[in-house]
């Protein structure tokens, strides 16, 4: 099992304004690498707003494992006659915006076959599904080529 030993509590992470990174930003990158540490940010109102930490913190959450569960579970329920295919259409939706390309390109290919097959109960849900992901898909690519032509 995966130790979530990078992640460190917000209360233990110390607070700077916006204008602290600003104006003390190379130095506060190089504590975040070197010390392995995270800042809150705080908002115009000092209220905690984004977190400034080591990308490496979110490896357990971002590997292919986390892939390859939201495919089988796609699999599993997708010609369920439960509750179940709403759950995961719901959860893959929830977390469409951190799956990678080959899983969304699994997932598009899966629903088109069952649908294809007539194996699903709510062919609009998983239409739409299917939809939001090849927009998302869409969305990564342009992102990409519009880095590369850069």
């Amino acid at each position: 099992m995966h130790q979530f030993r990078n992640l460190k509590p917000l209360d233990t992470m110390e607070r700077i304004t916006r204008k602290t990174l600003c104006e003390d930003f190379d130095n506060i990158l190089d504590r975040v690498d070197k010390e392995d540490i995270g800042f809150v940010i705080l908002d115009d109102e000092s209220k905690d707003r984004y977190v400034l930490c080591p990308a490496h913190w979110m490896d357990y959450c971002f590997d292919d494992d986390f892939g390859c569960i939201i495919n089988s579970a796609l699999r599993y329920s997708i010609n369920r006659h439960t509750y179940m295919p709403g759950v995961v259409v719901n959860f893959i939706r929830k977390y469409i915006n951190i799956l990678d390309t080959k899983t969304i390109n699994v997932a598009i290919k899966d629903i088109e076959e069952e649908m294809k097959a007539n194996n699903v109960d709510d062919p609009e849900m998983w239409q739409n599904l299917k939809d939001e992901l090849i927009a998302r898909l869409a969305y990564l690519h342009e992102k990409v080529n519009k880095y590369l032509s850069e």
